[in-house]
């Protein structure tokens, strides 16, 4: 994308610097108040512009005329061919394609599909605070529990053979990491495809479970998907499913450790816990930018002209940190009236996986509190290390004592 508009503006590189404990870049602010329509250069050297005020990320989550399919030679991507490269997958499709697979497995996602899987999260993370409880003391807790419950969890909902499982953590990190090499990129994204094709090769000699990936098969045995549709949306379901899960996880444990009056409310009153949930979904969105579309046409928003051609981001901290909008955002509150949904975005392409995201976090939050109701940070919260150059930000480590 060369388009005269971008070579005559200055670039602001990303990613940004984050803010204190994980919260939002302040470039972010810094935008929606100066720049609203702000150029910004993606780690791969693409330039995009990235949009900040709600009713341009409505716009343009919802717009046909801004399409979600990159698989095209030449694409923006953040750094080389990641998961926006891969055909056929739900993420990567405009309606009506986007809308009849996402039918296919619509229902597992819904209120009621994501509490069919509570029992299989508890059980899980039951197991692991078993284990955390017969080890070390101190112990980092990212290694015993938030990097493990959702891959578990998510291997489990898709039926993952247990002798599957390790390789699976692995390659969705570096399709997801900035510092890697395009080449690494490219090589985890043929590995996840691998993975997934070898995986519904296994399912289709099994009887037939009541899943995603079971649906998927059996749509596309009656032609009602494509193969690189059930590929893709395999291959979606495994990155989706897991690695999005760690930052809210630690994150959110991480600000509730921090802001403990509010924590020893939950503890005391476990029926807060929903409350606490939405304020971490408000308080930190773990893809900070949101993945690029792409203009099909000219195309005049609210805060400027997006030419044909050019790559958008709609970053979706841009509306629950909008002090217009929410009062005092900076603030963790767990009492505010409004909820955490903007973070899951809007439009044909609002997040699948938004129940089941609460329902996992609040399971979650609440064992780990109810097994060790004293559980404190080992570290002052300002020396927690961070993974910065990823999409999903989240604390490289989390020592814990109790």
């Amino acid at each position: 994308m060369t388009l005269p508009l971008f070579q005559q503006t200055d670039l602001i590189d990303y990613p940004f610097a984050i803010g204190p404990l994980g919260t939002p870049p302040q470039t972010i602010a810094w935008a929606r108040k100066h720049r609203p329509l702000c150029p910004i250069r993606l780690p791969s050297g693409t330039p995009a512009w990235m949009v900040t005020r709600k009713e341009d990320i409505a716009l343009i989550l919802s717009d046909k005329r801004f399409s979600r399919d990159l698989t095209y030679s030449g694409a923006p991507r953040f750094v080389g061919e990641d998961f926006t490269s891969v055909p056929g997958g739900i993420f990567n499709l405009d309606p009506p394609d986007h809308t009849r697979v996402r039918q296919v497995i619509g229902r597992f996602y819904t209120r009621s599909g994501a509490e069919r899987y509570k029992p299989l999260i508890e059980n899980h993370a039951h197991a692991l605070l078993d284990a955390m409880a017969q080890g070390a003391n101190p112990v980092d807790l990212m290694r015993v529990y938030s990097n493990l419950l959702p891959l578990l969890s998510n291997c489990e909902i898709l039926h993952v053979p247990v002798e599957f499982r390790a390789r699976y953590l692995e390659y969705f990190h570096t399709q997801t990491n900035y510092e890697a090499s395009a080449e690494e990129v490219r090589s985890a994204t043929g590995a996840v495809i691998d993975f997934a094709r070898k995986i519904i090769q296994l399912r289709r000699q099994q009887p037939p479970h009541d899943d995603p990936i079971g649906a998927l098969i059996q749509a596309e045995r009656e032609k009602r998907i494509t193969g690189d549709e059930l590929l893709g949306t395999v291959c979606y379901l495994f990155v989706t499913g897991s690695e999005p899960l760690i930052p809210p996880l630690s994150t959110g444990l991480l600000t509730l450790l921090v802001n403990r009056q509010q924590l020893q409310q939950c503890i005391d009153d476990p029926g807060l816990w929903p409350k606490a949930v939405e304020e971490v979904l408000r308080y930190h969105h773990n893809g900070v930018l949101g993945l690029p579309r792409v203009a099909m046409d000219d195309v005049e928003i609210a805060s400027g002209l997006i030419r044909r051609g050019e790559a958008v981001c709609a970053t979706m901290l841009g509306v629950p940190w909008d002090p217009k909008l929410y009062q005092h955002p900076a603030k963790f509150n767990i009492h505010r009236p409004t909820d955490g949904t903007a973070t899951f975005g809007s439009g044909p392409h609002f997040c699948l996986g938004a129940s089941l995201v609460r329902v996992f976090l609040e399971s979650a939050y609440r064992l780990l509190f109810a097994r060790f109701p004293g559980l404190i940070l080992a570290l002052p919260p300002n020396d927690i290390p961070w993974e910065r150059n990823i999409l999903f930000i989240r604390p490289v480590s989390l020592p814990v004592a109790w």
